[in-house]
């Protein structure tokens, strides 16, 4: 259940990228500012905070995990002004194929079959959602879905690195001390890459302050924030592969909010992709 409810969260972050109307490493600045801030926050006010004690190499690892999760989102919310949100979501979230590689031959981490075929078939449905969305022709005006595909792709290598690394660090730190933590870095991370390139975290409107806020806390802390809580709990792939339920809520929601509709042949790539989904959590017992 919780699982779902971070789904449900992570789902509303590319609408509102697109709602707050500013450059990706912008809007992932902000993102990793306040939701670090608030975690921060809410480590101090915890029982975690006895235990702030690291070692060197989790401390690299945690500055690997940090750096990637600033690339993940600021490539990711800049390709969302070259793809429509269906095919942008959907290329970033396909990263549970390569976790499920490093789950089993890194991690040693052990998959029943059925849980394989379930990673597949999810796989299978978000790659056909893709497929179908891009035949639409629906790109933002003025985007390259070439460009915007390549930035998906990095994005979701990004990731892939984020989960693997937390996965790990997981066993051994709290939520709050991990994710306070990578947060914090990668919200330096994104802050220096935004200002490299020439942008400014200052000078929008209310309104899109609002939208930005609304991203560090629904898909960050409401989102990220518990699968990096599950981690600990269940496999790194069942904790991960409902995550490709996003790009489900987020063309539900585009379709809702930005006009960008949903066709009966997206509709069938996403039962198939819930489907796959189902497969994986309830084999996850087993």
């Amino acid at each position: 259940m919780l699982v779902v409810f971070a789904v449900i969260n992570i789902s509303t972050a590319s609408i509102l990228v697109r709602l707050a109307n500013v450059q990706g490493f912008v809007a992932a600045s902000w993102r990793l500012i306040l939701s670090s801030i608030l975690t921060i926050l809410l480590l101090l006010a915890s029982r975690e905070k006895q235990s702030l004690h690291f070692e060197k190499r989790d401390l690299l690892l945690m500055t690997i995990s940090g750096v990637a999760l600033a690339l993940h989102f600021g490539l990711w919310m800049v390709s969302l002004f070259h793809l429509t949100v269906a095919a942008s979501v959907t290329i970033v979230d396909s990263y549970p194929a390569i976790l499920a590689l490093i789950g089993y031959y890194l991690l040693r981490e052990k998959y029943n079959k059925w849980q394989l075929i379930g990673a597949g078939t999810a796989m299978l449905g978000v790659a056909g959602l893709a497929i179908s969305s891009s035949q639409g022709g629906l790109a933002p005006p003025g985007g390259d879905p070439i460009i915007g595909s390549l930035l998906a792709f990095s994005g979701m290598i990004a990731v892939a690195v984020y989960f693997s690394i937390g996965k790990s660090m997981r066993t051994r730190y709290g939520t709050l001390t991990y994710t306070s933590v990578v947060y914090s870095i990668a919200a330096i991370v994104s802050t220096t890459i935004t200002y490299t390139l020439g942008y400014s975290l200052t000078g929008y409107t209310l309104e899109t302050y609002m939208y930005l806020a609304g991203l560090a806390l629904f898909p960050m802390l409401g989102g990220h924030t518990i699968i990096n809580h599950v981690l600990k709990r269940l496999s790194l792939l069942a904790a991960t592969v409902p995550v490709l339920g996003e790009p489900i809520g987020a063309a539900i929601l585009a379709w809702i909010i930005l006009a960008e509709p949903v066709t009966l042949k997206e509709a069938a790539w996403m039962a198939v992709t819930l489907t796959g989904i189902s497969l994986v959590l309830l084999k996850e017992k087993s």
